[in-house]
C-alpha cells in the first residue's frame, strides 16, 4: 500500500482533505497584447458545469478591474495539442509578486509552474435505486449484472489504466496489467461518453447504473436530487489536482495573473466547494463543518490514497491513448 507521509497525512486529517498530486490542468490561461494586459484573458476549458462555475464565481473576481475574459472550450487532448503548437508544451513559471493568495496555498499542492484550483480523488459512483449490491471496487465492474450499463468518461483513459492495474491487485504503475484489466472490462460493453456532465445525463435516465469519476462530481449530483453514492474503492484511489497556469506563448502575464489569484480567493474557492463538492486547495478557505466533512475524506480513505507518477504518466500517455483508442474504445 502507498503511504501518506506522517506530517502530511496528521495535517490533512485535520482539514478533512485529501492529498493529490499534480496533474495537468484543465485549461490554461493566455494573455493577449505585449508588456501591458489589453484586457482580455482567454481561458481554455472543457466546458460545462466547471466553466458556467468559473464564470459565476472567477469573473466576478476579475472584471472590475476591466478585464475581459473569454473561454475557449475543448477536451483535454485538444487543449494539450493547442498549447503544444503555440508553446511546444510549455508553461510558464509562477510570478509571486502578481499572485498575493499563493501564499495560502497547501503547501503539498504549491507548483512552479501551475495555481492549484480543486481537487479530489477517483471513486466508484453508482446508482442507489438500480444497484442492489454495493460495488466495493473496479473489480466489480466486471460482474455480469453490470454488462451495457457501465459508463467511462473518454479524457480518464490514462486514470482509468492506472485504476485497473490497482483493481487487478498490482500496483499503479504497472500499465500491462491496467490494459490486461481494460481488455476484461470491454466485453462488459461499457458506454464512453465525451464529458463528466454527460455521464450524468446517462445515470439520469438510466441508460448507465455505475461510473467510475471524481467523488467530488458524485456529491455535486446527490445535491441535483440524483438517486447515487460513491464508494472509495477497497483496492486505493487515484487522486486528482486540476490546475491552471499559463502557457509560455503568452505575449504577456499581465491579464492572466490576476485571473489565476482569483482562482486561489477563499470566496472562489469556497463557492467550488459548495457547488461542486471539490476540496478547496488554500489553508483560508474556512469551510463550515459540515461542508469540510463532505468535500473532504475520512483517515482511512487518506491511507488508500494511492500517488501517480505523472513523469510516469507522460512518458506512456500516447501509448495509453492509442490502446484506448484503438483495443478499447474501437466498436463500442
Amino acid at each position: 500500500m502507498n503511504h501518506i507521509n506522517q506530517p502530511r497525512r496528521r495535517f490533512l486529517r485535520s482539514t478533512g482533505t485529501l492529498v493529490a498530486a499534480s496533474a495537468l490542468g484543465p485549461f490554461a490561461l493566455k494573455a493577449n497584447a505585449a508588456g501591458t494586459c489589453s484586457g482580455q484573458v482567454v481561458v481554455g476549458t472543457w466546458g460545462g458545469d466547471y466553466q458556467r462555475l468559473l464564470q459565476q464565481n472567477i469573473d466576478s473576481l476579475v472584471t472590475p478591474s476591466g478585464d475581459v475574459v473569454t473561454y475557449s472550450v475543448g477536451s483535454a487532448l485538444a487543449r494539450q495539442t493547442t498549447m503544444r503548437a503555440e508553446a511546444h508544451g510549455r508553461r510558464s513559471t509562477m510570478d509571486v509578486a502578481l499572485l498575493p493568495n499563493l501564499a495560502n496555498v497547501i503547501p503539498q499542492f504549491r507548483r512552479s509552474y501551475a495555481v492549484p484550483h480543486i481537487f479530489s480523488a477517483l471513486v466508484l459512483v453508482y446508482d442507489t435505486d438500480r444497484v442492489r449490491t454495493r460495488p466495493d471496487g473496479l473489480a466489480a465492474l466486471l460482474d455480469p449484472q453490470f454488462k451495457g450499463k457501465i459508463g467511462l468518461v473518454d479524457d480518464q483513459y490514462d486514470y482509468l489504466t492506472l485504476a485497473g492495474a490497482l483493481a487487478s491487485g498490482g500496483q499503479v504503475s504497472d500499465l500491462a496489467l491496467g490494459q490486461k484489466y481494460l481488455r476484461a472490462l470491454r466485453e462488459a460493453s461499457p458506454r464512453v461518453y465525451p464529458s463528466v456532465d454527460a455521464l450524468a445525463s446517462a445515470l439520469k435516465s438510466g441508460e448507465i447504473v455505475v461510473t467510475v469519476t471524481w467523488k467530488a462530481r458524485t456529491l455535486q449530483w446527490k445535491k441535483a436530487g440524483l438517486a447515487v453514492d460513491y464508494v472509495f474503492p477497497k483496492e486505493g484511489a487515484l487522486p486528482a489536482t486540476f490546475e491552471a497556469a499559463v502557457t509560455a506563448g503568452s505575449k504577456s502575464t499581465a491579464c492572466a495573473f490576476p485571473y489565476l489569484n482569483a482562482m486561489i480567493d477563499p470566496r472562489s474557492q469556497r463557492a467550488f466547494a459548495e457547488s461542486m463538492g471539490y476540496a478547496p486547495t488554500i489553508t483560508n478557505a474556512d469551510l463550515p463543518p459540515s461542508l469540510q466533512q463532505a468535500v473532504g475524506f475520512s483517515g482511512k480513505e487518506l491511507e488508500r490514497i494511492v500517488p501517480v507518477d505523472f513523469a510516469m504518466l507522460m512518458k506512456h500517455k500516447t501509448e495509453m491513448l492509442d490502446f484506448w483508442n484503438k483495443d478499447f474504445r474501437a466498436g463500442l
